[in-house]
């Protein structure tokens, strides 16, 4: 059997939409794409969380909570375009998870 093999590095961007619960789109190799996810959750006020996945072999190695380099991304954006940018809320800030952890 001939199987694709993984990138080494992939991106997971879970959100919150709420009602419907925690989620994400596709995992993808591309840190623009992951960028974009990141940036519409951020525009549309949901908790957002960005994990990198790194592989070897097929098989994930490390998982890498990479948040907080995407929000200064976007912050760096922001002021290099005089605009405003929006407050980046995070999945663990949400009431819900906060409360099924105690």
């Amino acid at each position: 059997m001939n199987r694709t093999p993984l990138p080494t590095v992939l991106y997971l961007v879970a959100r919150d939409y709420g009602a419907l619960g925690i989620g994400s789109p596709d995992i993808t190799a591309s840190r623009d794409e992951a960028y974009d996810q990141f940036t519409c959750a951020t525009d549309a006020g949901e908790p957002v969380g960005v994990w990198q996945i790194t592989t070897a072999d097929g098989l994930p190695v490390s998982v890498t909570d990479v948040t907080d380099a995407f929000e200064r991304d976007l912050q760096d954006v922001c002021i290099a375009r005089d605009l405003d940018w929006p407050t980046v809320r995070r999945l663990e800030d949400n009431p819900a998870i906060q409360m099924a952890a105690e």
